[in-house]
């Protein structure tokens, strides 16, 4: 009788995707401060910037006017989704040619089940050397590479060591332990910084310090977040690999009768639009971490800014406040809009975390949420508004 192969999930995460393209593109960027995202001048936000902008302090989701006074000297430049789409397709064929399981999670990230492939392509370690080869060599680009018995810990190896980085997770349960203990509760993938803030005034900053509480106290405290708090910290995972089976966006968009100028019109056509964006997700139980603004302008070019959360949500308030913060940095960039819309992506199926932000106003919204599901569900959609949706 044989025993079942140990169970091994790589998490690939492409380097500074966007940047790094950017780079490759124009080699006269290499090796130089790349911030992608808005122009300096507007009110838009960073959506990725290269390791050497990264020293000077700039992240994603910073205000552009923040990331020109850190770095003045930065080359900014807007966003190629197109492009950037088109090289996300290479990378997924190279990880196809290594296993036939796999979840691609967004645009430079994915999960490889690579239990059994062992004669195939050799140890894990080799196996990741070898596919990190096969990346750059068929994409110029570089990714970091965690090896895990599972999900969670595969994602937190990831963001280790990078750029070019491969961790490998021990496999022994203390030892896994012992690994995670001096981490921060936010390396757990899915606690952001409201869930984070939340543990830290339960005396838990580190991994080791959410370890000391028993699972009854951790309950009692966070109701049922608290056993999957119990069992993350321990990096317990048995999740399987989602192989795109599940929806990978969500969203809608609305086009105008004539040509439209007016913001405030634009807003309230977003609030309607996030509205059913995030009734739909609350119907597929999912929660989604990006949210896309996407507008057509006059000339019929099709044009799109997105921002990734620090927690996800299916909340219509949440999405459709990131959608205003987006159109209100583009107010220099846009006049006439024949189509405006917005959407919700990047889902995380550890994503009931954020429901549990301790938080009088939040839980207020949750309620408040569901109960138009449920009038919804009964009456139609047409039965009741958020405010502001009718003018």
């Amino acid at each position: 009788m044989t025993s079942n192969p140990q169970r091994t999930i790589f998490h690939l995460d492409m380097d500074a995707f966007y940047a790094s393209v950017e780079q490759r593109e124009n080699p006269e960027y290499r090796n130089k401060p790349v911030i992608v995202g808005a122009l300096p001048g507007s009110r838009g936000v960073v959506s990725a910037s290269s390791y050497e902008a990264r020293k000077f302090g700039v992240r994603s989701a910073m205000p552009v006017s923040r990331a020109f006074a850190l770095c003045p000297k930065g080359i900014f430049v807007v966003p190629n989704m197109k492009l950037y789409a088109e090289v996300s397709l290479q990378i997924m064929d190279v990880l196809d040619r290594f296993s036939p399981v796999k979840e691609q999670i967004s645009v430079d990230e994915a999960f490889l089940d690579m239990t059994g492939t062992r004669r195939i392509h050799g140890e894990p370690r080799e196996a990741a050397i070898s596919l990190q080869k096969a990346v750059l060599d068929e994409t110029g680009l570089s990714c970091s590479i965690g090896v895990a018995p599972n999900k969670l810990l595969a994602k937190i190896a990831s963001d280790m060591n990078k750029p070019r980085g491969l961790t490998i997770t021990p496999i022994d349960k203390s030892e896994i332990m012992h690994w995670l203990a001096p981490m921060s509760v936010r390396c757990i993938w899915g606690i952001g910084e409201k869930t984070a803030e939340m543990l830290r005034g339960a005396g838990a900053i580190t991994i080791g310090q959410l370890q000391e509480f028993p699972e009854d106290y951790l309950v009692d405290r966070f109701g049922t977040y608290g056993a999957d708090l119990y069992r993350l910290c321990r990096g317990i995972d048995e999740r399987e690999l989602s192989t795109g089976r599940t929806q990978q966006s969500i969203s809608r968009e609305h086009t105008f009768d004539v040509d439209c100028a007016d913001f405030a019109e634009f807003k309230r056509t977003l609030l309607v639009l996030s509205r059913d964006v995030a009734q739909r997700a609350r119907r597929h139980g999912l929660c989604g971490r990006t949210v896309t603004l996407v507008w057509r302008l006059s000339d019929f070019s099709r044009r799109s800014r997105r921002v990734s959360l620090d927690e996800p949500t299916d909340l219509a308030k949440e999405i459709y406040e990131t959608a205003c913060a987006i159109l209100d940095g583009m107010r220099n960039e846009i006049d006439k809009l024949r189509l405006i819309g917005v959407g919700l992506s990047g889902f995380d199926d550890i994503r009931r975390m954020s429901l549990f932000d301790d938080t009088a106003a939040r839980e207020k919204q949750v309620a408040s949420e569901r109960a138009m599901d449920s009038v919804v569900k009964k009456f139609g959609s047409k039965s009741i508004f958020l405010g502001g949706e009718k003018s």
